[in-house]
């Protein structure tokens, strides 16, 4: 593989141009791309716009910069909106795993093995890794947040509703899936009524991977994760196989599985509209093309209308 080296902004617009892509506005393309990176901007989002079966780099007939661009912010807004429902639900769920485990075992009692489900050596495995990771997390925030400082110091110990918050979406995910059955059903419940506590730990690691991803800035439209959301009825009735249950469709069915319904109204109707202004901003491909990648079907409103 060649090394990469170093370009200015004129020649990488040269390479665009050469490539067949459109500049309309020179100056508005230097900015563009000395403000956001070249490669953050045309290798993130370039792919839709590609030709096929080239041997070499070449853009369909028409690709404009600006298509391009629209693109990107339409991944930079997509996780604005993802992230603000994923931060609900964790800060639900951590708040429910919480009340929930103090109701049953105390409000300090989180570091005892007993209090968990220890079936079986990979379940009592993975309890213990638990553990271990919530020691290592209080000893690395305990001179860095002072409500935990506060409770070490003053009462020598921390309660679970204190530990929730500085803890990850990925530690609590952990934490729920290890708990007694009988309590991880009672947070189900609690988070929403028919949910079931499987579910519920499906969707929480789940979305905890794209959670990791809106705050790291990363590509978020094409991402497939490494978890994958359970199976379940929404995959059934859209006809989805399971080894297609880990890209940003399975974000919109985790939500309709997690978010009250009012909740979940308002975020499709965000998602709506952010496909209706991308759609305006493409002339080269078609919408559906971006949906597809996105592992959207074609009709994927009514995900809004099922029970």
């Amino acid at each position: 593989m060649s090394e990469k080296i170093f370009r200015d902004t004129r020649i990488q617009i040269g390479i665009l141009k050469s490539r067949g892509v459109i500049i309309k506005n020179k100056k508005w393309a230097k900015q563009t791309i000395r403000t956001i990176n070249y490669y953050n901007l045309v290798n993130g989002y370039k792919e839709p716009f590609l030709q096929t079966g080239t041997t070499y780099e070449k853009y369909i007939s028409g690709t404009t910069l600006e298509e391009i661009h629209a693109l990107y912010e339409f991944d930079r807004k997509l996780r604005i909106i993802t992230i603000e429902y994923i931060l609900e639900v964790e800060k639900q769920a951590k708040s429910l795993i919480a009340y929930s485990f103090s109701k049953a075992h105390g409000h300090k009692n989180y570091l005892k093995l007993e209090n968990f489900d220890t079936q079986g050596i990979q379940k009592y495995s993975q309890v213990c890794d638990l553990l271990s990771n919530l020691y290592r997390k209080i000893n690395s925030n305990i001179d860095k947040d002072l409500s935990i400082s506060h409770y070490v110091n003053g009462k020598n110990y921390i309660p679970l509703w204190v530990l929730v918050n500085s803890i990850s979406m990925g530690d609590i995910s952990k934490f729920y899936s290890n708990m007694l059955q009988k309590e991880r059903e009672d947070v189900a419940r609690r988070m929403k009524w028919g949910l079931r506590e499987n579910q519920l730990a499906s969707c929480l690691f789940f979305l905890s991977t794209f959670r990791n991803r809106c705050a790291h800035d990363e590509r978020m439209y094409s991402y497939l994760s490494y978890a994958y959301l359970c199976n379940n009825n929404y995959f059934h009735y859209f006809h989805i196989n399971t080894n297609n249950t880990n890209n940003y469709f399975a974000v919109m069915i985790a939500f309709k599985m997690v978010l009250s319904k009012t909740r979940y109204n308002e975020y499709i109707k965000q998602i709506e509209d952010l496909f209706d202004e991308l759609s305006k901003d493409l002339s080269t491909i078609p919408i559906r093309k971006i949906r597809n990648i996105m592992g959207i079907p074609n009709n994927w409103r009514r995900l809004k209308t099922l029970n």
